[in-house]
């Protein structure tokens, strides 16, 4: 038996050992409510400022000082 094949038998196990009030299996079922903003901010904004930062630091440390 190969190791792909022993993985998916493996995996096939898994998922049927798995009961249906496993909490993973709730989670993944229930309705999320969600506030657009909030996606905004965490998904958009927020990587955003992060690069933005990044970026004027990376730019600070790389400044040459030129000889006269």
């Amino acid at each position: 038996m190969s190791w792909a094949e022993k993985m998916k038998a493996h995996a096939d196990v898994a998922t049927r050992d798995r009961h249906p009030t496993d909490a993973s299996v709730m989670r993944s079922t229930t309705p999320t409510s969600w506030d657009p903003h909030e996606v905004w901010v965490t998904r958009v904004k927020q990587p955003r400022e992060r690069l933005a930062r990044r970026v004027t630091t990376s730019a600070g440390s790389q400044v040459l000082e030129l000889q006269d």
